[in-house]
């Protein structure tokens, strides 16, 4: 047994820092020599909520859910940037296209790649599009052949109609460029992807699910593998919400990859009010998906699973009393199509509790500024 505090195995140190908050994470690491050095690769368990930037500054703010409090921490490159996340990963975009990424950026040691500018090869500006979501496929410490997709919105002719439309982008190490990826269904716009059993998948606005194969013979052509009931995608199966005083319709798509490895797609409704600032999350409905007999299930009850959903990023994480996840919830974030109207942003942010459709609006109001807009970083793995 250790007489000392810095003799302590560095195995302990590094199993304790897994469950500290990002605040208490710094302290442990201003102990000693040792104590900092067992903390540098640390695990973190405690999934963090990126609110704002301060004054252009490479400074940002985190909401912990754990010790509920908010802190500030420098993340190098954020600076004037939007900023993304997946699997524990930060992008950080810049006006003109520059984009890096960052590893865990509430570590003490920071691993930046440059990836290849935007704009030059996706072909979009700020007057006719942005950019929306970055998936990974896996952590680039750890899988040097791990693939980018990039969701981005376009202001499209459809026909007679004009309309903002997602579009898909791709990026490998081994190219010095990145690649526009076709949809079966151009004229239904991309809602969110993700990287599930070896694939990419992605759901569109008419509730198909498309697979792109990396390792198949034709890693940009998408397959067709499953398609959302019509009467899931329209708002009268609803049966507990009533035609009243606002207008009740599907805001988003996602698809999450559960905790138990099923995917599940989620849909989320909004109300929406004539009143200025007053657009609303009514309701979430929760399907797990069967991809071999392409079927959906309604899932009312998470269990010991709760979501955590935003444009920019979204998984599934175990409750935890300590670290006061709350079990059978939705943790969701706003729309960045907010960013029209910017006062709007952070009003429509809380926790959705599926047993009694409940919010709560626990983060609501939190600060939010003109580069990046909430969202959520997932555990580092």
């Amino acid at each position: 047994m250790a007489r000392n505090w810095a003799d302590l195995p560095e195995e302990l140190l590094q199993l304790c820092s897994q469950h500290l908050c990002p605040k208490d994470l710094q302290a442990l690491r201003a102990v000693c020599r040792s104590w900092r050095s067992a903390a540098i690769e640390e695990r973190s368990d405690v999934p963090w909520l990126m609110l704002t930037d301060e004054a252009e500054t490479p400074q940002r703010v985190f909401l912990c859910p754990s010790c509920r409090l908010v802190h500030k921490a420098p993340v190098p490159g954020a600076k004037a940037r939007r900023c993304f996340s997946s699997r524990g990963w930060l992008f950080a975009l810049g006006w003109d296209g520059e984009l890096h990424m960052l590893k865990n950026p509430m570590s003490s040691h920071h691993h930046i790649i440059k990836l290849p500018n935007l704009d030059k090869f996706l072909d979009i500006s700020s007057d006719d599009g942005f950019y929306a979501k970055f998936v990974l496929s896996a952590s680039p410490t750890t899988s040097p052949d791990y693939v980018v997709m990039v969701i981005y919105w376009r202001f499209e002719w459809l026909g007679p109609i004009s309309a903002w439309v997602g579009r898909l982008g791709l990026w490998k190490p081994s190219n010095k460029k990145w690649t526009t990826v076709n949809s079966p269904y151009p004229s239904y716009g991309i809602c969110d992807a993700l990287f599930y059993k070896g694939c990419f998948l992605a759901i569109n606005s008419k509730g198909s699910i498309l697979r792109w194969d990396m390792n198949g013979p034709s890693p940009s052509k998408a397959q067709v593998i499953f398609e959302m009931p019509p009467i899931l995608m329209n708002w009268g199966h609803l049966d507990l919400v009533q035609r009243s005083t606002a207008h009740l319709s599907p805001s988003a798509l996602f698809l999450v990859q559960s905790t138990r490895e099923s995917l599940l797609i989620v849909s989320r409704w909004d109300r929406y009010k004539c009143k200025p600032k007053c657009d609303r999350t009514l309701r979430f409905h929760v399907f797990e998906i069967d991809l071999n007999t392409r079927t959906c299930t309604e899932v009312k009850n998470l269990e010991n699973m709760s979501l955590f959903l935003g444009f920019t990023s979204s998984f599934s994480l175990e409750s935890d009393e300590k670290l006061h996840i709350k079990p059978n919830c939705i943790y969701f974030t706003d729309d960045p199509l907010d960013r029209w109207d910017i006062e709007r942003v952070g009003i429509n942010m809380g926790i959705y509790h599926i047993e009694d459709c409940t919010i709560e609006l626990d983060f609501m109001a939190m600060p939010y500024g003109r580069y990046s807009f909430p969202l959520w970083i997932e555990p580092s793995f």
